[in-house]
């Protein structure tokens, strides 16, 4: 069988037979790839660890006869894992919007990196996982070309003036307080979460990571673009149930994979 090398992401497995594992792989060359790794779950694979989710690694592939390509060998690039249940969930949720977003075979190195960041700010002590969950979102959104309205209203059009309004995700924006009570699922938003979806929205990524987001304002544009995913994709995505589990203290017999 051809062989072929790219650097890829796990973004799910699955166990298959009596040792072998199923993955799905976003790679940088070749897009999102379905994988099969033989015998990794044996406890002398080399490769056993190499196959975990959110790993990152070199790897050497072979074509196979199927859908799915075979994985040979796994080389790990040295990037920081998530610890703890609720880094886990929210690097969870980043693959699980990357899985059900992404089509196979559709390589795009912007996404790949975006998909690295994002998991490695997962993994950064410093900083709430939820922020990269909610930057994450932002873009995967944009690039679904459902950008929402956020100085404009989303029902009239008129101009926002500087205090609370609400969002929409059905109706795609923020909304005055004449037409907020047109959509009785929108969010309440303050002055301060407004102006984080609009640092959200610039699409500059130097601007977030500098941004210092207190939980209610983060609790608030983590909602919203659960909202948003949730109306736009047509389907709830799971992990967000995991992470609302493990916030409330009822998370430890969740699986994420």
């Amino acid at each position: 069988m051809p062989t072929y090398t790219d650097e890829g992401i796990v973004l799910r497995r699955v166990d298959y037979g009596d040792a072998d594992r199923i993955l799905t792989v976003l790679t940088r060359d070749h897009g999102k790839i379905g994988v099969i790794a033989r015998s990794v779950r044996r406890p002398q694979s080399r490769l056993g660890s190499r196959t975990d989710l959110f790993t990152r690694s070199r790897m050497q592939l072979a074509r196979g006869r199927g859908e799915l390509d075979v994985l040979t060998q796994a080389e790990p690039v040295n990037v920081p894992a998530p610890q703890g249940a609720r880094r886990m969930a929210c690097a969870a949720l980043c693959a699980e919007l990357t899985d059900r977003v992404l089509e196979g075979h559709h390589p795009d190195a912007e996404t790949f990196e975006l998909v690295g960041q994002a998991l490695r700010d997962c993994a950064d002590p410093e900083r709430d996982p939820r922020a990269a969950v909610v930057w994450f979102g932002r873009r995967m959104i944009d690039r679904l070309g459902y950008a929402p309205q956020l100085h404009d209203c989303a029902g009239c059009g008129a101009t926002l003036v500087e205090e609370p309004a609400r969002f929409s995700a059905s109706g795609g924006g923020l909304l005055c307080p004449t037409c907020a009570p047109d959509d009785p699922a929108s969010i309440e938003c303050s002055v301060r979460a407004i102006k984080v979806l609009r640092a959200a929205a610039s699409g500059d990524a130097d601007l977030w990571h500098r941004l210092r987001l207190d939980a209610p304002t983060l609790s608030t544009v983590d909602h919203i673009v659960e909202a948003e995913l949730a109306f736009h994709l047509d389907r709830r995505l799971r992990s967000f149930d995991v992470l609302r589990a493990i916030e409330g203290g009822n998370g430890a017999a969740l699986s994420l994979d």
